[in-house]
């Protein structure tokens, strides 16, 4: 695990914040994983204003002595058969030279603070079947696959067009 990374509560109001989230998501975007993508020139001028804005999203991002390593993108929703919050993580990532040193946990811990500090009653997230590694971590720290009585919940979208 390595030593001297930090997680902070970004503030996308602060241009070094905003810069250092743009930075991290067109890694994210390239990566395989996420369809190997460049990010549009609208995505990037709007991404971090549009966050900013909405008023259930928190951001957090890692630092590894002073540059940005990792992200974590979420949003709080409601858990209404528990009457409680919960965080939803949206987007998670960390930079490929970063990959296995303990950055991703770290940024797993400080978004279960965050979610002790407004009461939820549990994280979520959605990761693909075929990423071995994130799913590794996920089960290490003690997500599971979600089920009620023992029936699995799947994830179903609609895309809406423009």
């Amino acid at each position: 695990m390595t030593t001297d990374i930090s997680i902070i509560d970004a503030n996308l109001a602060d241009p070094a914040h905003a810069a250092a989230l743009l930075e991290l998501f067109e890694h994210y975007l390239h990566d395989p994983m996420e369809g190997g993508l460049a990010m549009s020139a609208q995505l990037r001028e709007e991404l971090a204003p549009r966050l900013r804005a909405h008023p259930a999203g928190c951001v957090f991002l890692a630092y590894h002595r002073g540059d940005p390593v990792g992200f974590a993108i979420c949003f709080l929703g409601f858990s209404t058969f528990n009457a409680r919050p919960l965080i939803n993580i949206h987007d998670i990532g960390v930079t490929a030279a970063m990959r296995g040193k303990g950055v991703g946990a770290a940024i797993l811990e400080r978004i279960e603070r965050k979610a002790r500090e407004l009461g939820c009653c549990r994280i979520t997230l959605e990761v693909r079947e075929d990423n071995h590694p994130a799913r590794g971590l996920y089960r290490k720290i003690g997500f599971s696959e979600s089920s009620i009585d023992g029936v699995r919940q799947e994830f179903w979208v609609k895309p809406l067009a423009p």
